[in-house]
């Protein structure tokens, strides 16, 4: 095993480093240039069960190429799948798509451009986690809608029992 991992260490995808841009804050008499600034570097690491791609910087590439799940699988590979990440086709409530959206312009309510959602469950928890004070809004507005309806059955009940 440890073999495999030294071969994924030194086969792995390397990702192109951003330069470094050192700014002075404020009234400073001393220049300050960086003489020599050296990244470990990163590369890509994937996901054996989903297929998501990570980056990773190369120092803790051994120690994450060792992680295991519960069943013993290593959680991590250097090689690249041959087919990608699963992604869901549900959009976020908020979304500019979004059935409701129109009522959601009007109430003020922000936008996201999340569509890759992969099921009602985690549209549910991707407003809980994301959009907090809007799903809370959303859930007022229905709850208030459900009473309101409530109120106009009780009512039409009455109606219907009071002309007997």
């Amino acid at each position: 095993m440890e073999q495999a991992i030294e071969e994924q260490i030194r086969d792995a995808e390397i990702v192109a480093e951003s330069p470094v841009i050192v700014e002075a804050v404020g009234e400073l008499d001393v220049e300050m240039t960086p003489t020599q600034l050296k990244s470990a570097g990163h590369v890509y690491i994937y996901d054996t069960v989903t297929h998501e791609r990570s980056l990773c910087n190369r120092n803790m590439l051994p120690h994450n190429l060792r992680k295991k799940r519960p069943d013993g699988s290593l959680v991590f590979t250097t090689i690249k799948p041959a087919v990608g990440p699963k992604r869901g086709h549900l959009k976020c409530m908020l979304h500019p798509d979004a059935p409701n959206r129109w009522h959601y312009d009007d109430s003020g309510l922000a936008t996201c451009k999340k569509s890759n959602i992969t099921s009602p469950y985690q549209v549910k928890r991707h407003m809980m986690k994301r959009h907090k004070v809007e799903y809370d809004t959303i859930k007022d507005e229905i709850a208030t809608e459900e009473k309101e309806k409530d109120r106009k059955l009780r009512e039409s009940l009455i109606k219907l029992g009071s002309k007997k």
